[in-house]
This record gives structure tokens, C-alpha cells and sequence, in this order.
């Protein structure tokens, strides 16, 4: 099998672990054993496969840490290891991988911090690190990714302040925050994501005001601002938003009468101010 290009074992019910021997086939540029009960180790030896462009290993119940040696891959667009059981640190050779256009992780066990080399990855579209428990700050080198449409970070434990250079990533149309330690005020710079089609900033402790610009935000469907410490008025340029959908406010420490503006959302279905 020394001249496989492309391997496919996915939605078997393959078990046991990825074997070492892999590395033999050097030619491999597309491996995918997803949805699968692979267990056991990812193999360093997988970081051999320099050819590799995808690889997915999604779904299964890989344990222990992800290889340093996966930093080798330098061709690879896409990276796919979520919903398995990998713990340990994200490896920071990670920002090898200057053409990976999506980064999958999520639904891990991960620890520590998002290395700060993932702002290397400037061709990335989707970045999904959330449902792990990841901690410490979001680096402001993730603001350097002006090619991300979907940043996924929910449901780790992150704590400090939201970089307010997320607003140079103006491609995005999906930010999800929420479910982590977040505080301090949420960014004016947030206005500048006018592609924004959902943003989900819940269960933080953020504080201060709503920004009035994120009325900018026209092709929101979904704004999700509960459960946090914001204060002052419903600022009346949310009813700019006309796409708008769901608008969650519920507690909070919100104050002032709700803004007649609101009545121009017509598109709206769902309204929580509890």
C-alpha cells in the first residue's frame, strides 16, 4: 500500500488504537477515521505523514495529549479531533500549520491557555476550541486571523477581558463566548463584525454597558447577552437590527425603560428580558 493517497475507515466500528506503523505510508494525503471507538494514544508517528492535506479523526475516544509532532503537517487545511477524550495542553506547533483553514478541537478535555501561535494560522475560517476546559486569557494574536468566519470558544473557563482586535476579524459570522469567566466591559470594536450573523456572549460576568454600536450589526439573527453584570439602558440601536431573531437580555442589572425602537423587529421570535 505504499502508493495510498487517500485512506477512508470512517463511521465503522473500528476499535483499539491508531497503529504506529501508519507512518509507512508516506503518500497519504487524506486520512479519515471518524465516527468510529478508536482509543488509546494519537501516535506521534503520525506527524511522518508530511503530505497529509486532511485528516480527521473526529468521534471516537482517543485519550492523552496531541502530539507535538503534529506541527510537521505543514500542508494540512484541515484538522478535525473533536468529541474525543484528549487531555493535556494544546501543543503550541500547532502554528506550523500556516495552511490549515479549519481547527477543529472541540468537546476534549484540553487544558491551559490557547497558545498564542494559533495567531500564526491567518488562513483559518474555523476555529473550534469550545466545550473544553480551556483557561487563562483569549490572546490577542487570535485577532490577527482575518480570515475567520467561525470562532467557536464556548464552554471553557476563560477569564479576563475580550481583545478588542476581535474586531478586526470582520469576516466572522459566528462568535460564540459564552459559558466561560469572561469580564470587564464588552468591546466597542464588536460593532465592527457588520457580517455577524449570530454572537453569544452569555454566562460571563461582563459588566458596564451595551455597546450602542452593536446596532451596526445588521445581519445578526441571534444575540445572546444573558446572565452577565451589564447595567445602564437597552441602548434603542438594537431595533436597527432587522434580521434579528432571538435577543436574550435576561439577567442582568439592566435599567430604563425598554426602547420603543424594539417594535421595529419584525423578524423577531423570541425576546427574553427576565
Amino acid at each position: 500500500m505504499k502508493h495510498l493517497v487517500a485512506l477512508d475507515l470512517s463511521s465503522n466500528d473500528l476499535f483499539g488504537s491508531i497503529p504506529n506503523s501508519i507512518e509507512n505510508l508516506t503518500k497519504l494525503t487524506a486520512l479519515y477515521i471518524f465516527i468510529n471507538q478508536l482509543s488509546g494514544h494519537i501516535p506521534r508517528e503520525l506527524g511522518r505523514l508530511v503530505n497529509l492535506v486532511n485528516l480527521d479523526l473526529g468521534t471516537n475516544a482517543l485519550t492523552g495529549s496531541i502530539p507535538n509532532s503534529i506541527g510537521n503537517l505543514t500542508k494540512l487545511t484541515a484538522l478535525y479531533i473533536f468529541i474525543n477524550q484528549l487531555s493535556g495542553h494544546i501543543p503550541r506547533e500547532l502554528g506550523c500549520l500556516v495552511n490549515l483553514e479549519q481547527l477543529m478541537l472541540s468537546n476534549n478535555t484540553l487544558t491551559g491557555s490557547i497558545p498564542n501561535s494559533i495567531g500564526n494560522l491567518t488562513k483559518l475560517t474555523s476555529l473550534y476550541l469550545d466545550n473544553n476546559l480551556l483557561s487563562r486569557h483569549i490572546p490577542r494574536e487570535l485577532g490577527r486571523l482575518e480570515n475567520l468566519e467561525q470562532l467557536m470558544l464556548s464552554n471553557n473557563t476563560l477569564t479576563g477581558f475580550i481583545p478588542n482586535n476581535i474586531g478586526n476579524l470582520t469576516k466572522l459570522i459566528f462568535l460564540y463566548l459564552d459559558n466561560n469567566q469572561l469580564s470587564s466591559q464588552i468591546p466597542r470594536e464588536l460593532g465592527y463584525l457588520v457580517n455577524l450573523d449570530s454572537l453569544g456572549l452569555s454566562y460571563n460576568t461582563l459588566t458596564d454597558f451595551i455597546p450602542n454600536n452593536l446596532g451596526n450589526l445588521t445581519e445578526l439573527a441571534s444575540l445572546y447577552l444573558d446572565n452577565n453584570q451589564l447595567s445602564g439602558h437597552i441602548p434603542q440601536e438594537l431595533g436597527y437590527l432587522a434580521n434579528l431573531e432571538w435577543l436574550s437580555l435576561r439577567n442582568n442589572a439592566l435599567t430604563g425603560p425598554i426602547p420603543n425602537s424594539l417594535g421595529n423587529l419584525t423578524e423577531l421570535k423570541r425576546l427574553y428580558f427576565g
